[in-house]
């Protein structure tokens, strides 16, 4: 088990109670979302009939308005297959898209797809409503690879991309393939239609393993841009972070891309010492391929020499401040929820957020919720996305946009969701939410359900949506 499952495992043992609200309001499930379905609100996606687990991956929003979600399904020649909904706003499925032979007849609105992947990891959708997933596949040594697979609209495989709809991406370097494992976790997109795909690289450093993060970028026809590159004998294409600064790099986060700034902002943790990690931030300019900033050690303090932290997540507000989530443990080793914000282009924390300088630690002495995604509103206040209790439930929190509670929303504590199974007097034995986009300012929330009401067993994919508390729920408010 690695040290992010251990860490998010230790989190949530540490739950403590929720007190449910009195009123609600813009907390509340949206019930003209999905109205034909069981339960109005919430829809639950997957393929067939059975026990196969189907796992949350990612979700967006597509440029015509539908819901994407992303997920990971056993199978297929390498292990997994990827797994696409989609939905329109009403929370239909979407006739256009899959439901075809091309795209694995997994039904009206999805897909299912073995492109040779041992894992999937995350997706994102281009301006253009292409869909790019990426995840593990086999290369040298049968060791894996960095893998980036783009869908067109409809849900078939772009083949106009790489040759044939996916390509691989190796980080080895050298005969003795010392960079075996390369595993990507993120991908983001530029206006161009470019693609940048983050990830752990396994490196040799001075004849001893180690991972750093390892950044690809890609021309929106599939192919290594040979101007994105790394003076350090990386092939072309491609770039390494960390080398000599982080450590080794126990996760990769997210990396996020300001088409405006023309800045790639990576973001997670990496082991300092020993049952000692920290935060680490690096922000890129893709023109001048120079570091804007860097934040290697970005430690939690308190009583204890030796802290875990894990960072979830990150996303930039309008002004391109760097704002990312996870949590760190006190000298209790009782786990927090962390908020972080870095102003544009400056190292240090942004001392006027959140509640300790740069940071904000919501819940006290028990840990009450683990967040894993964040979304900006127009009013630029942070809604957070994650998880809850045991059984797991979802969990929603939103921050003023200087980082503290705003008890407008549910009154300053934090509301639980569980999704339903097929039945509407039914609910799920767990619900952990995972990603998160705004829709005119509606919070669209996707995550993993099973379907037993009693039991962690067949995972579906799950997304709800909530109400509003602005006047002009419209893309243009």
């Amino acid at each position: 088990m690695t040290l992010r499952f251990l860490l998010i495992a230790t989190l949530l043992a540490f739950a403590g109670p929720f007190v449910s609200p009195l009123h609600a309001s813009d907390f509340d499930i949206d019930t003209t979302f999905g109205v034909s379905s069981g339960t109005p609100g919430w829809r639950r996606t997957y393929v067939g009939f059975g026990s196969v687990n189907e796992r949350i991956v990612a979700a967006a929003r597509a440029p015509d308005g539908g819901y994407v979600l992303a997920g990971s399904r056993p199978g297929g020649a390498a292990g997994v297959s990827i797994f696409l909904a989609k939905f329109r706003p009403n929370g239909g499925y979407d006739p256009a898209f899959g439901n075809t032979v091309a795209t694995g007849s997994a039904g009206q609105g999805r897909v299912l797809k073995d492109a040779y992947l041992s894992s999937v990891t995350d997706m994102t959708i281009d301006l253009q409503g292409r869909i790019i997933v990426v995840g593990s596949t086999p290369g040298a040594l049968g060791q894996p690879d960095f893998g980036v697979v783009r869908f067109k609209t409809d849900g078939t495989v772009d083949t106009s991309f790489a040759g044939d709809g996916g390509t691989g991406i190796p980080f080895d370097a050298d005969p003795a393939n010392n960079r075996v494992r390369d595993t990507p976790t993120s991908v983001t997109t530029a206006a161009d239609g470019s693609i940048f795909v983050a990830g752990e690289v396994q490196e040799n450093i001075g004849g001893v393993s180690t991972i750093v993060v390892g950044i690809a970028k890609l021309k929106v026809d599939g192919s290594l841009d040979t101007n994105f590159s790394d003076l350090s004998g990386i092939p072309a294409g491609r770039r390494e972070l960390c080398r000599n600064t982080c450590g080794a790099i126990n996760s990769v986060a997210r990396v996020i891309f300001d088409d405006s700034r023309q800045r790639l902002t990576v973001g997670g943790d990496y082991s300092y010492a020993e049952n000692d990690t920290d935060w680490f931030l690096v922000t890129l300019n893709v023109v001048t391929q120079s570091i804007v900033t860097s934040k290697h050690v970005i430690d939690f303090g308190g009583t204890s020499s030796v802290q875990l932290g894990l960072m979830t997540n990150l996303s930039s507000d309008t002004q391109g401040n760097i704002v990312a989530i996870g949590a760190a443990n006190d000298a209790s080793v009782v786990f927090h929820p962390v908020v972080l914000r870095r102003l544009s282009g400056v190292a240090t924390e942004d001392g006027s957020f959140g509640n300790t300088a740069g940071r904000g630690i919501y819940f006290g002495a028990t840990i009450e919720a683990a967040f894993y995604d964040l979304a900006f509103d127009s009013l630029n206040r942070i809604i957070l996305a994650g998880s809850g209790s045991y059984p797991y439930k979802g969990a929603v929190f939103r921050l003023k946009p200087n980082g503290v509670s705003d008890n407008s929303f549910s009154g300053g504590i934090v509301p639980l969701y569980d999704a339903p199974t097929s039945s509407p007097s039914s609910t799920a034995f767990t619900t952990v939410f995972k990603r998160m986009f705004l829709d005119a300012n509606q919070p669209v929330i996707a995550g993993e359900a099973p379907y037993s009401s009693s039991a962690e067993t067949d995972y579906d994919l799950v997304v709800t949506r909530l109400k509003s508390d602005l006047i002009f729920a419209s893309s243009f408010d």
